[in-house]
């Protein structure tokens, strides 16, 4: 069964109602008040929570029975949101808010089908209410999910429409500021240099060679390739664009948790990408073709004609923006935060990243 997706589809913008916590977004009375901005009438009389995730942000699954309404409003639902004591700030959850709220209906890329979107009154919290992936058939797939250069292709597809839709100069861009993610990480650092480097000494390591566990190179890398990319073209670009955050449909690929979705370069999305979702074996043997294809795409769909060259320096130096991220994860399963470190580090090592980069 098809995901029900329509780009035409009415986002309410709303402020209020916009639950903080796990409990309030499982009431069947806030549940039949969020709907009622598309569906009056409707009534929420029995509410099933079929799963719950929680990592930095709560994901919840729901099987709804719904009274006063047509078959238009769906009764499999996830809502996600900063719901639960994780840690993580409630701003987290803010630019993904947005992106549903704003940016989802506008750019050409496959998304969950977003019922609602909406922050609190002092708009320091948000939440997402989509149609459920999984109950529609979609499967989510992980570091360990095996993944190939066809399918790889499929992505990058996706990826270039984005690009080329939110080129710097294009009305999206230009509308729709988001921040700088990369000079942020950059500048401020998000782990000290002792802890930055405990992680690289520890199991995360262990696969790559020494010179790729030097945290001090590891964070001036990144302070380069942050200056680097300031200094070129920008586009809106997805952010975390590793196995985890695709789904998959008999027919279509798309993309999830834009959490940090940033202005920054195309090649912080596709040199992440093709490195976290292939094997290093595969990734070795296709990533040239497989840039080539991206390069063909973002043209197809209106963005620039990169030049092969330019493109495959900027592709290598960019690697170190995912290696970056997965080094200082933790709040992931083990299994996974391993396979995308390593994967991500040798892609490091083999493409001489910080040769590039000049650190």
């Amino acid at each position: 069964m098809p995901i029900p997706h329509s780009k035409e589809s009415i986002m309410p913008i709303a402020f209020d109602p916009a639950p903080t916590d796990l409990a309030a977004v499982v009431d069947p009375a806030w549940l039949g008040a969020m709907f009622a901005a598309q569906w009056p009438g409707a009534r929420v009389i029995d509410v099933r929570v079929v799963e719950t995730i929680v990592t930095q942000a709560t994901k919840v699954r729901l099987a709804l029975e719904v009274e006063g309404a047509d078959e238009a409003l769906p009764r499999n639902i996830c809502i996600k949101g900063i719901l639960s004591a994780t840690g993580a700030p409630a701003s987290a959850s803010l630019v993904e808010t947005r992106f549903y709220r704003d940016l989802a209906s506008a750019v050409p890329v496959r998304v969950p089908d977003c019922i609602h979107a909406g922050f609190n009154a002092d708009e320091s919290n948000g939440i997402i209410v989509m149609r459920d992936i999984i109950h529609a058939g979609g499967t989510f797939l992980t570091a360990l999910t095996p993944f190939t250069p066809d399918e790889t292709r499929a992505s990058l597809e996706q990826l270039a429409l984005l690009h080329a839709a939110a080129w710097q100069g294009s009305a999206l861009y230009e509308k729709n500021p988001v921040p700088r993610f990369l000079d942020q990480i950059g500048a401020r650092p998000i782990m000290p240099l002792a802890a930055l480097q405990a992680m690289l000494d520890g199991p995360k390591g262990e696969p790559l060679p020494a010179a790729i566990r030097d945290a001090a190179r590891l964070q001036t890398g990144l302070q380069a390739l942050a200056a680097q990319v300031r200094a070129r073209p920008a586009c809106l670009v997805h952010g975390d664009a590793h196995a985890g955050n695709i789904y998959t449909l008999p027919e279509a690929v798309g993309l999830v948790d834009w959490q940090i979705l940033q202005q920054g370069e195309w090649a912080q999305d596709v040199a992440y990408h093709i490195a976290a979702v292939l094997t290093p074996e595969d990734r070795r043997l296709h990533e040239r073709a497989l840039l080539s294809h991206y390069r063909d795409r973002l043209r197809a769909h209106g963005g620039p004609d990169l030049p092969a060259e330019e493109a495959w320096a900027r592709y290598r130096a960019a690697m170190v923006y995912g290696f970056f991220l997965w080094t200082i994860t933790q709040k992931v399963e083990p299994a996974i935060t391993l396979e995308f470190t390593r994967r991500l580090g040798l892609a490091v090592a083999d493409l001489e990243s910080y040769a590039v980069l000049e650190v």
